[in-house]
């Protein structure tokens, strides 16, 4: 369904688009009329074509490189389409004043004045701004890694952690990265700089298949942490966005990730919880759920009981969970987790950042978008994550590197 109405609704755009340039610009449409309208036809065919292609492959593709490539072909579409909204916006005022002139040139003498159409311009200078943000994004936004500094007060923290640093890097999503994974060894380069205790990952590795991930394993090896690397699995490792053969197929690619997984040095937290010690009065636990997805139609594998079984005697606790939508139903309210680490929302690839604050459309659709949240002495952190999915960019969202630091005092921040 989705499909059909951006088809429909792409087509009406180009029609709207061609009227549009013939009111605004009337010689030039005049003289050139034919050429517009074949220069839109092309687009809307090429609409029709991505829409039919991801309607019919969107989970028949058995190879994540057609995937990749199909993300670009959405990129190109959004590179055409976006403009034109913001043109048919443009375009509402203007002809809306334009009638109300004929009215009243009907109604009274009016002398007739050629209109500038100041507002449909803007719109398409606007567009074009938009277009040139979109191709950063695409070939340099995506891969312009940022670190985040935070530093989170517990007044219950182990002495002996306090100053504990905890490197956090989420949504890989190795197979959108095809033909780029020479890009990621500064990455991995600043991961390492940053002298973390500790190192976590907290799910998407993947699209869907195991093999997206083993160009990339040798590289992300290379991470060190003394205490350890340790990941969680995100919705998208469980290959649920194929079609399978059968369900030993979907297993043995399940099976075949987790030993990709485990090649790059992490150690993977199915419903179980690791407690890392300084000694037998310091010790902290880290739990991984498997995934619960706020939606039904993702994984709802997190055994909450059964992760923290092994940690109960841990005076500290933090949660590894994919989704953040799993801390408000069934974390939050916890007095035993100190703080949860989750990613899935990417800050949805876009946002802006305003006098040293980002905003995003995430915060429009989800509650816990990206960031740090607070809730009776209890934290959440989303990462934004350091791949993309769906549109292969990333503008005013940077991938992110996360490095938490946890004190015993202090103002978190």
């Amino acid at each position: 369904m989705f499909f059909i109405i951006a088809s429909v609704a792409g087509v009406l755009l180009d029609v709207a688009a061609f009227r549009g340039v013939m009111f605004v610009f009337p010689r030039f449409g005049t003289r050139h009329v034919r050429g517009i309208a074949v220069f839109l036809a092309a687009q809307s065919a090429l609409l029709l074509a991505a829409m039919t292609a991801g309607a019919v492959f969107e989970r028949q593709a058995w190879d994540y490189r057609l995937t990749s490539a199909y993300y670009y072909l959405f990129a190109l579409v959004a590179l055409l389409y976006l403009p034109k909204i913001l043109f048919a916006l443009a375009l509402i005022p203007e002809t809306m004043i334009s009638a109300k002139r004929k009215k009243r040139r009907r109604q009274q003498y009016f002398p007739y004045k050629p209109m500038r159409h100041v507002r449909a311009r803007l719109g398409l200078l606007a567009g074009a701004a938009l277009d040139v943000l979109l191709l950063w994004g695409i070939f340099f936004g995506r891969f312009d890694c940022t670190v985040t500094q935070v530093k989170i007060a517990f007044p219950a923290l182990p002495e002996k952690f306090n100053g504990f640093r905890i490197v956090q890097i989420s949504d890989l999503h190795a197979g959108s990265s095809f033909g780029f994974e020479r890009r990621w060894q500064k990455t991995v380069e600043a991961i390492n700089r940053q002298q973390a205790d500790v190192i976590v990952f907290t799910g998407d590795f993947v699209n869907n298949f195991a093999e997206e991930l083993a160009p990339l394993a040798p590289l992300f090896a290379r991470l060190e942490a003394p205490a350890g690397k340790y990941a969680i699995c995100g919705n998208h490792d469980y290959g649920g966005y194929a079609d399978w053969r059968s369900p030993a197929d979907r297993q043995a690619n399940q099976e075949a990730l987790e030993r990709n997984i485990a090649l790059m040095g992490f150690d993977l937290l199915k419903n179980r919880s690791v407690v890392i010690e300084r000694d037998s009065a310091n010790r902290i636990a880290l739990s991984g759920t498997e995934n619960w997805g706020g939606r039904e139609r993702d994984p709802r594998r997190a055994n909450l009981p059964a992760t923290l079984a092994a940690a109960r005697d841990a005076p500290f606790r933090i949660l590894l969970t994919h989704d953040p939508s799993y801390w408000d139903f069934r974390v939050k309210d916890r007095e035993d987790i100190a703080l949860t680490l989750s990613g899935h929302i990417h800050g949805m690839q876009a946002g802006v950042k305003i006098d040293g604050r980002r905003y995003s459309p995430a915060q429009l659709f989800y509650r816990y978008g990206f960031g740090l949240y607070g809730a009776g002495g209890r934290y959440l952190y989303v990462n934004s994550g350091l791949g993309v999915i769906g549109f292969p960019g990333r503008v005013g969202m940077p991938p992110e590197i996360t490095v938490i630091e946890l004190t015993t005092g202090g103002v978190s921040r």
